[in-house]
């Protein structure tokens, strides 16, 4: 099997005159769930409806498992798509609207009932099967959609910000559920958000984009954990983007044996922070005082402003006494907790 199934090379979109996407290029593994993630305006719908065929004035080479696809159709690129809206027949039952793509590849009735009472079954739906879309929850639509979507099993399935419609809770809840149907199914799924907590639940491989372009590929804890760029560290998670005079001035001339440059740019993770420092590795001690805090469900979020008025953003787990602010208080940090950017 290649591991390369879908190849993008050299894409050029262009939105009424204005360039949008220009040289984009990236590979998308086989029976993998690749999330593109960026701010809005970044590119990722575009991107998506050009890889489904849904753009014009799309230049470059797009290929599905070494077939060019780029001058095909739409509906001839065995590609499936959900969108934000839903797109549900209105008219239509829940199983007629899962029905819909086998009808018109005029399948048999037999076939028909049989393949939607099992998608039924998957998205937990089988009780709603005579229902229509309007008497059914935002997050059951969605389901619907999916399903209607899986149901022909495509090569691949496009899947455009499913779930910025819906509440928080239901979010989560679906968005575990897709994972779940990606892995059950072996789908090969590409999953457009600009919710970083999603990108990083559920994805094998996350694109992150900003301004028509590509700024790193990679696993969710290889994006974390080496941001490649200052966009990465200050889009992605929760660092604290330091300059190297900064690390300077906390103390550390020195990171694994790799002297501090000025100019350079270093993340340190919120998480890594210490009360007191454990016996392995080289700590150093930081004194200031904390100023801010939020209470984030499990983790609780500080500001601590340093001796050397640098602001750092510090985590804990919430399972303590909250530190009390506006007092003076040393925390510790070792040195392998700093990351350059870019290494």
């Amino acid at each position: 099997m290649s591991s390369s199934f879908l190849r993008v090379e050299n894409l050029g979109i262009s939105l009424s005159g204005a360039s949008i996407i220009q040289g984009m290029s990236f590979n998308i593994k086989p029976n993998a769930l690749t999330t593109f993630l960026g701010p809005s305006g970044s590119g990722k719908t575009t991107v998506l409806r050009a890889i489904a065929g849904l753009n014009q004035n799309v230049s470059g080479q797009i290929f599905l498992e070494g077939r060019e696809i780029q001058t095909l159709p739409a509906n001839q690129r065995d590609i499936g798509m959900v969108f934000q809206s839903y797109a549900l027949f209105p008219n239509m039952t829940v199983f007629d609207n899962i029905a819909y793509g086998l009808r018109v590849k005029k399948k048999s009735n037999k076939e028909i009932e049989q393949k939607v009472a099992v998608m039924l079954e998957t998205v937990g739906l089988a009780d709603k099967k005579m229902a229509y879309p309007d008497n059914l929850s935002g997050g059951q639509q969605q389901r619907v959609a999916i399903a209607r979507s899986m149901i022909l099993h495509p090569k691949l399935l496009l899947l455009d910000e499913p779930l910025s419609a819906l509440d928080a809770k239901i979010r989560i809840e679906l968005r575990n559920q897709i994972r779940r149907y990606q892995q059950e199914f072996g789908i090969t799924m590409l999953f457009v958000t600009h919710d970083q907590a999603e990108a990083m639940a559920i994805s094998d491989d996350i694109i992150v984009m900003d301004q028509g372009k590509v700024q790193q590929q990679g696993s969710p804890m290889e994006i974390y954990a080496k941001p490649k760029n200052n966009f990465i560290a200050k889009f992605i998670g929760n660092h604290n983007l330091l300059t190297g005079s900064e690390i300077k001035q906390l103390g550390f001339k020195t990171i694994m044996d790799q002297t501090v440059q000025a100019q350079d740019s270093y993340i340190i993770r919120p998480e890594l922070f210490e009360q007191r420092p454990s016996s392995n590795g080289s700590f150093m001690e930081i004194s200031g005082k904390l100023s801010q805090r939020s209470v984030l469900g499990d983790r609780l979020q500080y500001v601590f402003d340093t001796a050397k008025h640098i602001p750092l953003k510090i985590e804990f787990l919430n399972q303590t006494l909250p530190l009390e602010l506006n007092r003076p208080l040393k925390l510790y940090l070792n040195e392998s907790a700093i990351q350059k950017v870019g290494d």
